[in-house]
């Protein structure tokens, strides 16, 4: 009768150690389940593996694999658990394991976390034909298509194409299915206006456009664009730089107001080297144009002399524009 009450009083502290690492986990508190390290051995393969994760909160990688492997070792096979290692391998520089943990974790469930995960290495390992299969098989098999992790798969695969290698029908095609999935995800819109207007598509980039226009007007779109009452919708090379074009939302209306702000981002592509404005002038003549670019700079307000008639020039006659003047002033 002894030994009965005794292993009933085992496995209620048991149940009880079992639920307070659960506890601290669900809490976040991972300094004390580090604490339980020096009780490693009687912890199951589950408390293991939330010991492995304070560890890996805790940017000690090395530990977290550790204690990984002997949650493995405790039968705890789950999906979570060979991603989270792989995750700590990337880290630790060990790409192909990392590779081959988050495939397990992968065959075992198929989310798109880990397909984000997945392709983040091959892109650190400057492996283009692996990472774009990862976001094509991301795409099409994974689990969840509703959650943060798939929005973000959706953005990188976008991004893939658009900036990567330079397919921009196929990073249109993503954003216009993304946009489909998640209608308000604004984010998408901008992508997808870029990817149009890269193809010289801007009939239908001005179409998403007024989308994001009447949006603004309604006041529902990120703060950002709400206080600089415009939206990036093209960006190009020139000289090894990028250019970013943003467009506003509100047509101006009293000279000097801007249709368009163009950056010219520095070569660490941190900074903006120089600011142009495509700003409304005075017409003294109905022929005179309507928009002229400026520049502004520390030295003052500098107006070329190329104008627009009106506000139909496309973002192809404002390239050529910019690029003209920076092959002119080039420092």
């Amino acid at each position: 009768m002894k030994k009965f009450y005794l292993l009933i009083l085992i496995l209620t502290y048991s149940t009880l150690f079992s639920q307070k690492v659960l506890k601290l986990f669900n809490e976040q508190n991972f300094d004390e389940i580090i604490k339980l390290e020096k009780d490693s051995e009687n912890l199951s393969g589950e408390e293991l593996y939330y010991l492995g994760y304070a560890f890996f909160s805790k940017e000690n990688d090395l530990k977290a694999v550790e204690y990984y492997d002997k949650a493995l070792a405790k039968k705890f096979d789950n999906a979570i658990l060979y991603f989270q290692k792989g995750y700590s391998q990337m880290f630790l520089k060990q790409y192909d394991p990392a590779l081959d943990n988050i495939n397990i974790a992968i065959s075992k469930s198929p989310l798109a976390e880990f397909y984000v995960e997945k392709a983040r290495i091959y892109t650190i390992k400057q492996d283009l034909s692996n990472e774009e299969k990862t976001y094509i098989e991301g795409l099409q098999n994974s689990k969840l298509k509703d959650d943060k992790w798939y929005l973000e798969l959706i953005k990188n695969a976008g991004n893939f194409y658009y900036a990567q290698v330079k397919n921009f029908p196929k990073s249109e095609k993503i954003y216009f299915d993304g946009i489909t999935a998640y209608p308000d995800e604004y984010i998408l819109y901008e992508k997808l206006i870029k990817a149009l207007n890269a193809q010289n598509k801007f009939t239908e980039a001005n179409k998403i456009f007024d989308q994001m226009k009447g949006l603004y007007f309604e006041k529902k779109l990120p703060e950002d664009n709400m206080k600089f009452k415009n939206l990036v919708v093209d960006e190009f090379q020139w000289n090894n730089q990028w250019i970013n074009v943003y467009k506003s939302f509100e047509k101006p209306q009293k000279t000097l107001e801007s249709i368009y702000k163009v950056y010219l981002i520095d070569k660490t592509g941190e900074k903006i080297e120089r600011k142009f404005n495509i700003e409304k002038t005075l017409q003294i003549e109905k022929t005179d144009a309507e928009f002229v670019i400026c520049e502004e700079s520390n030295e003052g307000h500098t107006t070329y002399p190329i104008g627009f008639k009106n506000d139909s020039f496309t973002l192809e006659d404002l390239r050529i524009q910019i690029k003209k003047i920076l092959e002119k002033t080039k420092k």
